[in-house]
């Protein structure tokens, strides 16, 4: 019978120095796993042969995103309407401004995400070239936060579409992006539906299936947060302008589901209602607790507006004596 073979002790020093090495502060793709993620983004946007970060001219990637149909519809009326898109480092991800017809992008970031960031503000620009982009903080903050995350769930949507329709062309840069990236599974749904049936992609079934995949905790979370800090920030005037809107119109509500071709996917009859609970609840204490201080504070400023005013009234209405005794006089 033949001896089993013996096993060799591991050599634990070898091994012990080298876990000591890679822990060391000079190898931080370890210790820092942030910035292991950016040399992940930055080899996308890196030249090799000059070693350096190259950042693609906006006509570059406006000619990737005029290759899609949706793309191209985005775009229709941009010239006549004098829209410029600049690179701006000061603007953490993307900006539009409708009054000047401006979109700003930080370029320091990979190319998918920069087709990422236009794709989202050329919908923007697209809904306030027809009349249907709306400022959530032109509404109270129940409405505000419920707007806010329905404009962040409709331009994710647009650019997975975008990005879909240059992966049919056999251009995956954009989508290889999206399907990485932390709201990949908002991405697989637009892609299941789209496999499972072409029709999916203009009849709005593929597009709502997208939207509603948007709500869940951790996404709403973040879009909370981000307008709440907005609301509290003074150079809004948000806490102090009390002419706000209390509620959006039906009408115009379902206008933020128009497609620039096929059906608009918020009139979907076998789907739920646009103001479901599930769309405008906050589950996070955090923000919960923000919100009510806000209304809080809102609403203790409305009283105050109104003592003041009724103050003024009634001081208005003192009785002038002198007058009184001579209005008697002449009766």
């Amino acid at each position: 019978m033949d001896k089993e073979p013996k096993m060799k002790k591991p050599k634990l020093d070898k091994f012990s120095k080298r876990t000591s090495r890679l822990r060391k502060t000079s190898n931080q793709f370890i210790a820092n796993r942030a910035l292991l993620d950016w040399q992940y983004d930055s080899d996308l946007v890196k030249d090799n042969e000059t070693d350096e970060y190259s950042v693609p001219e906006i006509q570059d990637l406006l000619d990737i995103i005029l290759r899609t149909m949706t793309g191209a519809s985005l775009l229709e009326n941009a010239n006549s309407a004098k829209l410029q898109i600049l690179y701006d480092e000061q603007v953490e991800f993307s900006q539009f401004y409708p009054e000047q017809n401006v979109i700003t992008i930080n370029p320091n970031r990979p190319k998918g995400d920069l087709l990422n960031m236009l794709s989202k503000e050329l919908r923007r620009f697209w809904q306030a070239s027809k009349g249907n982009l709306v400022n959530p903080l032109d509404f109270e903050p129940d409405q505000a936060i419920f707007l806010n995350r329905a404009s962040q769930a409709d331009v994710m949507m647009f650019s997975i579409k975008i990005a879909w329709e240059l992966k049919l062309q056999k251009y995956n840069e954009f989508w290889d992006f999206m399907i990485s990236a932390s709201s990949s599974d908002v991405t697989r749904v637009f892609e299941n539906h789209a496999r499972e049936d072409f029709r999916a992609l203009n009849n709005g079934i593929a597009a709502r299936a997208t939207y509603d995949k948007w709500f869940e905790e951790s996404r709403m979370k973040m879009s909370d947060k981000s307008i709440i800090h907005q609301m509290l920030l003074n150079e809004t005037g948000y806490m102090h302008d009390l002419n706000k809107e209390e509620f959006i119109g039906y009408e115009s509500l379902i206008k933020i589901g128009e497609m620039p071709h096929g059906s608009n996917y918020l009139t979907l009859s076998s789907a739920r209602e646009i103001d479901d609970p599930d769309y405008t609840m906050i589950g996070d204490r955090s923000n919960a607790n923000f919100l009510w201080f806000i209304k809080f504070e809102r609403g203790f400023q409305e009283k105050e507006q109104e003592m003041i005013e009724e103050s003024i009234s009634k001081s208005a209405e003192i009785i002038s004596f002198t007058k009184r005794i001579e209005e008697m006089r002449v009766r």
